[in-house]
């Protein structure tokens, strides 16, 4: 009789319920690294867009003080209508910022800066203009309604403007009525001389701060950090 060789029959080991938990927990360590990593990605993203406004707002904002009748106040009336022959924007914000030292939270000059549309009622060609408005205190900006009023579209940036010590300690920033410069010169905390006319600079160095804005709080407070600080040199 012929005989047929022995058919050997091999069992397959399946993996076990370690092995797969061990699998699982490797699988989800990469999954949370790559989430990490996007969320990473996003956020650098963000504050990338948020540096990139902030520089148009300090652009727009550098623009307004070169055309001080362009600045409205809260309810959309202009903060300056007519230029008097005898004053320039200079002395207005001349005026505005003099006494800004910047020591404290609100002793500087707030500002907010927001994009606005021009013809809300047309839609094919829109006409948006970055709007600024000047405000009595931290505490005293425009609320939602009041941007809403003003056709607000887009995110809203504050600015906190005070004078920038380091460009005058030092100089002779006063003047007689003869034009002629006094020894008067300027330490860290002071202020300016009451009119513009008696200052002896022909710029007012600036430091600019510039705020993200919700128009749901009013006030704002010095636990915010900015997202830009530059340095304006403001001509006479």
């Amino acid at each position: 009789m012929k005989r047929f060789p022995a058919i050997r029959s091999f069992s397959r080991r399946g993996f076990s319920l370690v092995e797969v938990l061990l699998a699982l927990a490797v699988l989800g360590i990469a999954i949370l690294s790559i989430v990490g990593l996007l969320n990473a990605a996003f956020v650098s993203v963000g504050k990338t867009v948020q540096v990139r406004q902030a520089l148009g707002v300090y652009s727009s904002v550098d623009n307004a003080l070169q055309n001080v009748t362009g600045i409205l106040n809260a309810n959309g009336t202009q903060v300056v209508a007519t230029l008097p022959e005898n004053k320039t924007q200079f002395d207005y914000v001349y005026e505005w910022v003099r006494s800004k030292t910047g020591k404290n939270w609100d002793d500087a000059l707030f500002l907010v800066c927001f994009p606005r549309r021009l013809n809300p009622d047309e839609d094919n060609l829109p006409q948006r203009v970055m709007q600024v408005i000047k405000c009595d205190s931290s505490g005293a900006m425009p609320s939602k309604d009041e941007l809403n009023n003003l056709n607000l579209e887009g995110p809203a940036y504050f600015v906190r403007l005070s004078l920038s010590a380091p460009q005058m300690i030092g100089q002779h920033i006063e003047m007689d009525t003869n034009g002629e410069v006094l020894e008067t010169t300027y330490t860290e905390g002071g202020t300016l001389p009451a009119a513009a006319k008696n200052y002896a600079l022909a710029y007012i160095p600036l430091i600019m701060d510039v705020y993200p804005y919700s128009p749901d709080s009013t006030t704002q407070d010095s636990t915010q950090t900015p997202i830009l600080t530059q340095l304006i040199v403001y001509l006479r």
